[in-house]
């Protein structure tokens, strides 16, 4: 018995990050300053109750570069397992070059 209460602690006491893809747009020439955003997604059990947070990235890196536009866009998708099966977390980041 207490050897399978020991399997059941570890199992659900392990947590690991893996990067699901990363892609970047071509960089520009003339780089401005660099601008950074991110946007996180808690899941519980497989359910994904908030579908529209990646419409926040954008919004983000917009309004950090009023201005201009922003360049070479890199993104990030990276999932966060804390508890397997019960809850994990995605965090997209994405980071690009202001150019006025």
């Amino acid at each position: 018995m207490k050897s399978l209460m020991l399997v059941i602690v570890l199992l659900f006491s392990v947590s690991c990050a893996q990067v699901r893809s990363v892609s970047q747009t071509s960089i520009p020439t003339k780089r401005g300053t660099l601008v950074k955003a991110e946007v996180k997604n808690n899941i519980f059990f497989f359910f994904n109750f908030n579908t529209t947070y990646l419409n926040e990235l954008s919004a983000q890196l917009s309004s950090k570069c009023e201005k201009g536009s922003v360049e070479g866009i890199l993104t990030k998708d990276v999932v966060v397992t804390y508890f397997p099966i019960i809850f994990y977390q995605e965090q997209i980041s994405a980071e690009g070059f202001c150019v006025n």
